[in-house]
């Protein structure tokens, strides 16, 4: 399959991600990714009035995509490497079990510094499972499990759910410069760190005007860390 772009350490893929990963013979050091954990279920959707009864069968459309996407990760995932899959506290229950195979996960809590969406209890953080595989080295840094790091402001974004570069990239950098894949790349957030840590990238987008936008970004310039 020919790259939507590939070039400096840095390769773009547009397509989906369960085309385009089993085709790809690398295997990586790191997975950094944002997967869309709000689709394709609707129990985010708060039942009111004459709706449906709500069940925990409602989120087992976003179980089988999980699964699906974890064989894939794991198919391209060094034993010996890491991943960070950014959910919520309704997603991650299914995240680690989808996960769980693959080595030893955990929840990292990202403060966004600041509140968004929401009713009573408005949103101002997100979960991140952290996943070991096997042969991981640890890393004893003695870092807290929460990372706080404000979140880009709404009129900035150029992806509804675009995450900070800085936040990936400190994922990224507990890990050394190896080789990072990200199979839900949207606009380029962590193509843009693996940049900046100087890590070899491979990104997946299925929206051709999100590779676009990533292509933009590279052609504007970054600096490293």
């Amino acid at each position: 399959m020919k790259p939507y772009y590939d070039e400096d350490g840095i390769t773009i893929y547009h397509g989906d991600m369960a085309d385009v990963l089993p085709l790809l013979s690398e295997s990586f050091d790191l997975v950094v990714t944002d997967p869309p954990y709000f689709q394709p279920a609707t129990h985010y959707v708060p039942a009111r009035g004459s709706d449906p009864i709500r069940t925990l069968g409602d989120t087992s459309v976003l179980e089988h995509a999980f699964r699906v996407w974890a064989d894939l990760i794991e198919g391209r995932l060094s034993t010996a490497g890491a991943a960070y899959v950014f959910c919520d506290g309704q997603s991650y229950p299914i995240v680690y079990r989808s996960f769980y195979r693959l080595g030893r996960v955990r929840p990292l809590v990202w403060d966004k510094l600041t509140s968004f969406n929401g009713y009573t209890w408005r949103h101002q953080h997100e979960l991140i499972a952290w996943i070991e595989r096997p042969n991981a080295e640890r890393v004893p840094t003695g870092d807290g499990d929460v990372l706080r790091e404000r979140a880009v402001p709404v009129e900035r974004r150029r992806h509804p759910a675009e995450k900070p570069v800085g936040l990936m990239a400190r994922l990224m950098a507990k890990h050394g410069k190896g080789s990072v894949l990200d199979p839900f790349m949207g606009s380029g957030a962590s193509m843009e760190a693996a940049r900046q840590v100087g890590s070899r990238y491979v990104g997946i987008e299925i929206e051709e005007r999100y590779c676009e936008i990533a292509v933009q970004r590279l052609a504007q310039g970054v600096l490293p860390l």
